[in-house]
């Protein structure tokens, strides 16, 4: 079943249960009934973790999120320019498709470390611990170190040794391929999430070509707009590397409701971009929220589990799952 029939299914079983709004509400703990009549509403966009709370309220023995494919989704967070909020989607989402009951892997790909350090897992990070070895190894032993552990994620990690890697790769046969064969080793994940480096370097393709989807940030302001025909340059060079790459979603990011500009790119981005891949709901300008979650080393949803921008979180990695097809599996 998808998540656009997941609703009625669970309406359908609170109903012959005999059970009342309030009653639901009572039992996930919301204030009132107005939030399942929300959940139920036609049309509506609850978050999964509403939806897991419901589910669990009306007595769903067995809710659970499935993928089609028995191999990871490798989705890989694609954007030439910096300040797009590239990493810190990473972080985000792959948290709250943990908080899901998925199992994540997340790959710092970018000698900078930022989704390391913003992870807090920047102590005696060595060259080792990186996907360095990982494509730079032996060619018949390709395979990504010993992951760290954090939030209930596992994370390879990054240093600036890694930059090493944009100048040996070239020199390596079919070496923009070795990260994506050192991934067929790496088992037991839903979602392999990589952050490479802002930038059209051979670390960048590394990752990208390692991807079964990408997911490219695009803020609401000049340089988002601009920056969309590199961006769609690079996706198709990519694609004569592995032709079945596929773009899994444009999240749009940096949304300030409160200028012109950035009204003008939404509508102009959602109109342009939508018949490429699906458009996200737009993450909005927080940057006190952003700010201080990087310097605790926290994700969003751990900083400020309530606040608009873990809800924001919430909504588009809803939206990504949908894009990828995601099923859900209800048993009364």
């Amino acid at each position: 079943m998808k998540l656009d029939g997941v609703v009625s299914e669970l309406k359908a079983l609170r109903v012959s249960k005999g059970l009342t709004l309030d009653e639901v509400a009572k039992a996930a703990g919301w204030a009132n009934a107005s939030i399942p009549a929300r959940i139920e509403a036609r049309d509506s966009n609850p978050t999964l973790r509403s939806l897991q709370r419901y589910a669990e309220a009306v007595g769903a023995r067995d809710f659970r999120l499935s993928l089609r494919s028995s191999s990871p989704t490798v989705l890989t967070f694609f954007n030439h320019a910096g300040g797009v909020g590239k990493t810190s989607a990473v972080r985000d989402i792959g948290y709250t498709l943990m908080q899901m009951g998925f199992r994540v892997l997340l790959i710092d790909a970018d000698p900078q470390a930022s989704l390391t350090r913003w992870l807090g897992a920047f102590n005696d990070i060595k060259l080792d611990d990186t996907l360095y070895s990982a494509v730079l190894g032996e060619e018949d032993d390709l395979r990504l170190p010993q992951p760290h552990h954090v939030y209930g994620m596992d994370l390879i990690p990054s240093q600036m040794g890694l930059a090493k890697v944009d100048l040996q790769l070239p020199g390596v046969m079919m070496g923009l391929t070795r990260l994506k064969e050192a991934l067929v080793q790496s088992q037991g994940y839903d979602f392999i999430l990589i952050d490479p480096p802002p930038s059209l370097g051979s670390l960048a393709a590394l990752a990208s070509i390692a991807a079964t989807h990408l997911v490219v940030p695009v803020p609401t302001n000049n340089k988002g707009v601009e920056g969309i025909p590199t961006v769609m340059d690079a996706v198709k060079q990519f694609r004569r590397a592995t032709p079945k790459l596929q773009l899994a979603l444009f999240l749009v990011s940096q949304y300030d409701a409160r200028t012109t500009v950035d009204q003008d790119s939404l509508v102009y981005l959602s109109e342009r971009l939508k018949a490429l891949a699906p458009v996200s709901t737009p993450l909005r300008l927080r940057p006190g929220a952003y700010k201080r979650a990087a310097l605790q080393g926290q994700p969003i949803p751990v900083y400020e589990p309530s606040g608009k921008a873990a809800e924001e979180i919430q909504t588009v990695t809803t939206e990504l799952l949908t894009a990828l097809g995601v099923n859900v599996h209800v048993e009364k």
